[in-house]
């Protein structure tokens, strides 16, 4: 008999991580090599119990699952990593998407949604996006005025940034940029986006996923994923 698949789950709720954990191993029939509850704890737990894929929630106490996924394709290049959140914004889907991660499942879906996005990147080698997910990203690829097509990929990191907040002296602090250049690059994302006032910037980043809210309540700045992909 052929051993299961062996897979990982990372989420911060203990309630959801047990139902997952349920679902995954007596549903659908996987092994569940190891739960997490935060960053540190699946980081450490790869080093013993590497799977052969893995559930990553995008919203995690002690980092951002995308970032999460990325440095544990650092770790494991070959590893299958599928994000999980009820958070479907444009940005949101555009980072997953950017950092050529296998799947993003939205939590509010069906739960067999999960073992199809499973069996597609193990069996399959195929990317998994829920129906919204793909409906979000074709939305995003069909506006022209999309920010991933207006910005350069320095007012994308900076975006989130200006929508906590930050004065142009802090981020040119933050950033070693001239203050004159973060004022200017301010000016280039909001003439881009058509937005004329900082509440409409803050309402912007809120909408489109610029600004995360962390299990704690916390309001963070989206971390800015640059393109992994080979092309």
């Amino acid at each position: 008999m052929a051993p299961l698949p062996r897979i990982g789950i990372v989420e911060d709720q203990a309630l959801v991580l047990n139902l997952l954990t349920d679902l995954c191993r007596h549903r659908f029939g996987y092994d569940v090599a190891f739960s997490a509850r935060d960053a540190k704890s699946a980081l450490a737990a790869l080093e013993s119990s590497p799977p052969e894929a893995m559930l990553v929630d995008i919203n995690l106490p002690d980092n951002d699952g995308i970032s999460l996924a990325l440095e544990i394709k650092k770790r494991l290049p070959r590893m299958k990593i599928i994000i999980l959140s009820a958070e479907c914004t444009e940005y949101t889907i555009f980072r997953v998407r950017q950092s050529g991660l296998h799947g993003y499942v939205d939590k509010n879906a069906d739960p067999d949604f999960i073992q199809a996005a499973l069996d597609s990147v193990l069996n399959r080698d195929l990317p998994f996006f829920t129906p919204l997910v793909r409906e979000i990203a074709r939305h995003t690829a069909q506006d022209s005025q999309a920010f991933s097509k207006v910005l350069s990929d320095r007012e994308h990191e900076l975006l989130p940034l200006l929508g906590m907040g930050r004065s142009d002296a802090e981020l040119a602090t933050l950033k070693s940029l001239a203050p004159d250049t973060v004022r200017k690059h301010r000016e280039s994302i909001m003439r881009k986006l058509q937005l004329k006032t900082l509440p409409d910037l803050v309402h912007y980043c809120i909408e489109k996923g610029f600004l995360q809210t962390r299990p704690d309540g916390e309001i963070r700045p989206a971390t800015w994923t640059p393109s992994t992909n080979s092309s």
